[in-house]
């Protein structure tokens, strides 16, 4: 199947349907290894994301010489979505993300005819970051290095009492019957209303300094209008808080041996910095840094905030 509007990245992508054991279809693309090759990354995106949202740090990863795999989460992107309609953001679980992941590296990257010879590193951001580390932890021995940006460790919905109430009445919408409609403030279709000029710059500022970068984000959406999905289900926060108790259980990142670099947007607006600090800190495998003033989706930041997070990430998977 060809790129339909996907940008021209150097190199000749190619995009493959993988149906799950499940039934669910995932779209992914791969940029398999070339003689000289690197290594492998595995890219998951996160929450509401898509492939093409990524085009230019897709284009970094490979004009550094590796190979690249990567797919729209279920329910995200050209995947299958999980509800009539295709606006509903939901989830069933934040495990069928993991073994999703476990399909598309097995079946997919360890097709490559280099896998076995070259390491093989997973690359998330936010939603991605959170499903990395359950993937490490449920599926250990596979990754030889993880890069997380801006992970989901905890969500940032203001001060303790404010997120206790919030949590709460996620759980009990979802107990009183509402998992699948929108929650509170949560909306559904693409349109001018739903993103006037000032919605739009609000949003902006909580993603990124850079308004170029972000408004490429529009273009995409209106060549191909498919990719959008609109705001989350009661049930879809109440798998991610599920999610959120899980990898913070005692022993859970203690298991996960895999060196890790953690890099965490200093001016977050959308996850909790300070939760990822407690929780991925005092782990002799994790190295952890903060890209002062960033944003939260650090790969399309203002070009000052890029280059550090390219260094951190080149000297972690020894580029020279």
């Amino acid at each position: 199947m060809s790129w339909k509007n996907f940008p021209d990245l150097g190199r000749q992508g190619q995009i493959t349907y993988l149906t799950m054991q499940d039934g669910t279809s995932l779209r992914t693309a791969s940029w398999p290894a070339q003689e000289g090759s690197r290594g492998i990354i595995v890219l998951v995106n996160g929450y509401r994301e898509y492939m093409e949202k990524y085009s230019e740090f897709i284009g970094e990863f490979l004009q550094r010489g590796f190979a690249l795999y990567t797919l729209d989460n279920r329910g995200q992107g050209l995947s299958d979505r999980l509800l009539p309609g295709r606006f509903r953001s939901h989830s069933e679980g934040f495990g069928l993300f993991s073994s999703d992941l476990q399909e598309v590296i097995s079946r997919l990257v360890m097709s490559d005819p280099r896998a076995k010879e070259l390491p093989l590193y997973l690359v998330g951001h936010s939603m991605g970051g959170h499903i990395c580390l359950r993937y490490m932890h449920d599926f250990p021995g596979i990754i030889d290095k993880a890069v997380l940006m801006a992970p989901m460790i905890e969500f940032r919905l203001g001060g303790e009492i404010v997120r206790n109430i919030s949590k709460f009445l996620i759980r009990l919408a979802c107990r009183a019957g509402f998992k699948r409609h929108f929650a509170f403030g949560q909306s559904a279709k693409h349109s001018e209303a739903s993103y006037s000029k000032k919605r739009d710059y609000i949003r902006q500022k909580l993603l990124t300094h850079d308004k170029k970068r972000y408004a490429v984000e529009a273009d995409i959406i209106s060549a191909n209008p498919g990719l959008y999905v609109g705001g989350s289900t009661f049930g879809w926060l109440n798998c991610a808080l599920d999610s959120i108790q899980k990898i913070q259980k005692p022993g859970f990142i203690a298991a996960i041996t895999v060196p890790i670099l953690g890099i965490l947007a200093g001016d977050d607006q959308v996850v909790d910095s300070q939760a990822s600090v407690k929780y991925l800190s005092g782990n002799d495998n994790i190295r952890l840094v903060t890209i002062q003033d960033a944003r939260h989706e650090i790969y399309r930041e203002i070009d000052e905030y890029r280059e550090q997070l390219w260094q951190k990430i080149d000297g972690f998977l020894c580029f020279k």
